[in-house]
């Protein structure tokens, strides 16, 4: 018996000197490369080392998205991030799978364009509640193959809802939500909207406009 009681107590006293070390658990989802580069994609996940940085607004944190991207170059052995200092939870990135039978089908992202890579991310605290989730809207970003020049491309305030690629590739359509009846929310009562995206290998070049779609 006095043996069992020392065992418990040396589990106990492990325990909480583990959830009092204020180490918790960092996480990384897969990596991806890019093509036949030198540069691999690395997630890292919203974990428990990172989650307080994203407030306590009434929304919730979808925990298969990712807090940021770095960026490795296999040639320098050097790693850039995408966001950096910038809060964001963005979308994660699969690859395509079988639909019968869950199995990849070893084809890269959507995302991944032929000059460039398309990020869904939520970087603005839209209903300033102080903190960052579901309640605010996701904005297309895009940046280079390598992960430089990111760049916010449909504008502040509107919510993607999903974006296609033209079958030439020099275009995207971005279906998204307005916030019309301005409760600083997207759901029921706001208009669906449609915005043109024209690429250019300069992404400083890049633009969004909206189609002109009747009102009613």
């Amino acid at each position: 018996m006095k043996f069992i009681c020392t065992t418990l107590l040396v589990a106990l006293t492990a325990t909480v000197s583990a959830q009092t070390s204020g180490k918790n658990e960092v996480s990384f989802s897969e990596a991806f490369q890019v093509d036949s580069s030198s540069y691999f994609m690395i997630p890292r996940n919203i974990d428990s080392e990172n989650k307080q940085d994203f407030g306590s607004g009434k929304g919730y944190l979808s925990w298969g998205n990712y807090r940021d991207i770095y960026f490795y170059n296999t040639a320098t052995n050097q790693v850039k991030p995408l966001f950096g200092k910038k809060l964001a939870i963005i979308a994660s990135l699969h690859e395509r799978r079988n639909y019968y039978n869950n199995e990849k089908t070893n084809e890269t992202p959507a995302n991944f364009l032929p000059a460039h890579i398309i990020y869904l991310a939520r970087t603005e605290d839209f209903n300033k509640d102080r903190a960052l989730d579901s309640d605010d809207p996701v904005y297309l970003y895009i940046s280079t193959r390598t992960g430089d020049n990111l760049k916010q491309v449909t504008p502040s305030g509107l919510h993607v809802i999903s974006w296609i690629l033209s079958k030439d590739k020099k275009m995207i359509l971005v279906k998204l939500l307005e916030d019309k009846n301005g409760n600083k929310k997207f759901g029921n009562g706001d208009d669906h909207i449609y915005y043109r995206i024209d690429l250019s290998e300069d992404i400083a070049a890049i633009k969004a406009y909206p189609v002109p779609l009747p009102a009613d």
